[in-house]
């Protein structure tokens, strides 16, 4: 009897974010519109979400059941960082200093009452800033995806999708996005 070893295609989701607090702009945003214009030799697809606590996760949780990714990288924009940070974790907890876009603000509460504090992301954080700085990128761990929406968004995100590995990314402050972008597109050819 032959077996046929079947094997899920390669099909990455990856989100970021549309402008917050006042600004006109959110290379995260950028980010997937840079990666549309890219030939890869498997699915991408692409995500903006509106930073609100009531209707990112709603609207990532749809895609992400009807497309089944092998993988998912949520993006966002840290402006006071310098390097591409690859979130290891994310928090059961919200603190934010400003409402998001529908004016919600939300300050020290867990984002689910009974959940875990923390859950572990399910990406290789270590392998992933290898692949970033091979492609020229300055990359480093973080362990803090801030108290926002992003942290929001990661935490709810691995609470239901533990089998679906994904991570965080922020990108940093910067005139120039060329490299970081292609940070992120060398890890996506990668995972």
């Amino acid at each position: 009897m032959t077996s046929i070893r079947m094997t899920k295609k390669k099909k990455i989701l990856i989100t970021g974010f549309e402008p917050f607090d006042g600004s006109s702009f959110n290379p995260s945003a950028q980010l997937l519109d840079w990666l549309n214009l890219q030939t890869f030799d498997f699915e991408i697809h692409t995500l903006l979400l509106p930073v609100s606590f009531t209707q990112a996760f709603p609207l990532l949780d749809e895609l992400t059941t009807n497309i089944n990714p092998s993988a998912v990288l949520l993006t966002g924009y840290a402006q006071t960082r310098t390097e591409l940070t690859i979130e290891r974790i994310g928090i059961n907890w919200v603190d934010a200093r400003i409402p998001d876009n529908d004016g919600l603000l939300l300050e020290a509460q867990k984002i689910l009452n009974h959940g875990p504090d923390g859950l572990f992301t399910t990406l290789p954080v270590l392998q992933l800033i290898e692949m970033a700085k091979k492609s020229g990128c300055s990359a480093k761990v973080s362990t803090s995806a801030g108290e926002y929406v992003c942290n929001h968004l990661l935490y709810l995100y691995l609470t239901k999708y533990s089998l679906i590995p994904g991570t965080f990314i922020h990108l940093p402050g910067s005139q120039n996005y060329d490299i970081f972008f292609q940070g992120i597109h060398a890890i996506i050819s990668q995972i």
